[in-house]
């Protein structure tokens, strides 16, 4: 990251400030009238000057004062942010919202997604848990016909997912009994990411009397294992996003539009992102996805039994407040990831 002198720090962080709250260019008189020294608007027009030509700032059209650009708005979030932590009335409304009745996951996922847009008054984003970060129920096999078998995965949490498979050949009603119970004996509290290596390596310590029995079961798990799907993503307040101001131009709407209903971008985004500690922000072009160039991504993971197993995020316009919604979304991923422990 380039240098900046004090003075054009400040300068800078109140641009950026100013902007965010007003939505207009920010001019040398303005800043003159809040800057903490004694400085004159043709004195603070030069450190503008200066930063316009290193491009941490920018004009909009002639005669107007001057707003951030990426490079600016990126500055700002890594060296002159102050910390900020999220209110004391906030953490009590999360804590009303996952102490309310719950029946299932996607209830719990629909609500931290509304939970995260109402609070930020932008679009709130949940990724669904991958299926291997969880932990295991029960398992349940069920013949389909004589040699087809469909294998149902049941996990704490209340998902359910199956996936048939092909025996080859029958395996009697007893022996189909005997090694569902030893499934479940087996993997009963387990998370599902482990299950195929534990077996293996349980088969090379087994007596020759149960070697086909533990085969017969790592055959089953091995094929019967839900097949990865496209990750899923529950999207609340987009219209939070469509009546910025930023938005009122029609086809940047359109396309901004198209991403939040479509998903696709937006779960590629969160799903592709390096396990990674604490809250992510991605700023403009610095998306792969060209239709959302005029916003910015707040994100962090969520961990479950210690394992990172999905993302949170918060997507609203490059003018955002990035203090207030830094602190929203680490604290929302971490009373998420302890509301699907819990539940």
């Amino acid at each position: 990251m380039e240098n900046l002198t004090r003075r054009q720090q400040e300068v800078l962080k109140l641009i950026v400030g100013t902007y965010v709250k007003t939505v207009s260019p920010v001019g040398s008189r303005t800043i003159a009238k809040t800057y903490s020294q004694e400085l004159s608007p043709a004195t603070i027009r030069n450190e503008m000057h200066d930063l316009e030509e290193r491009n941490f700032i920018q004009q909009p059209h002639t005669s107007a004062g001057r707003i951030p650009t990426d490079k600016g708005y990126r500055y700002y979030v890594d060296c002159l942010m102050s910390e900020s932590r999220v209110p004391p009335h906030v953490v009590a409304l999360v804590a009303r919202e996952y102490r309310g009745r719950i029946d299932n996951m996607e209830t719990l996922i629909e609500r931290t997604s509304k939970i995260l847009s109402t609070l930020s008054e932008q679009a709130g984003l949940v990724m669904f848990p991958t299926f291997e970060g969880m932990v295991l129920k029960r398992i349940e096999l069920a013949p389909l016909n004589r040699r087809n078998l469909l294998v149902v995965w049941v996990t704490r949490n209340g998902f359910v997912q199956s996936q048939a498979v092909d025996m080859k050949e029958t395996i009697p009603a007893e022996e189909l009994t005997r090694i569902n119970r030893f499934l479940n004996q087996e993997l009963e509290g387990m998370l599902l990411a482990q299950v195929q290596t534990y077996l293996t390596e349980k088969l090379e310590r087994v007596q020759d009397s149960l070697h086909v029995l533990h085969q017969t079961a790592i055959d089953i798990v091995a094929q019967g294992f839900p097949k990865t799907e496209q990750r899923r993503l529950a999207v609340q307040g987009s219209r939070y996003i469509l009546e910025q101001p930023e938005f009122q131009n029609w086809e940047k709407s359109r396309r901004l539009f198209r991403t939040l209903e479509t998903r696709e971008h937006l779960a590629d985004l969160l799903s592709s992102r390096p396990i990674q500690e604490g809250v992510q922000v991605q700023i403009g072009l610095e998306h792969h996805c060209a239709d959302i160039w005029d916003c910015s991504l707040v994100t962090a993971q969520y961990r479950v039994n210690q394992r990172t197993v999905g993302s949170i995020g918060v997507l609203g316009p490059r003018r955002m407040q990035y203090e207030k919604i830094i602190s929203l979304v680490d604290f929302v991923s971490r009373r998420f990831g302890e509301a699907l422990e819990q539940w």
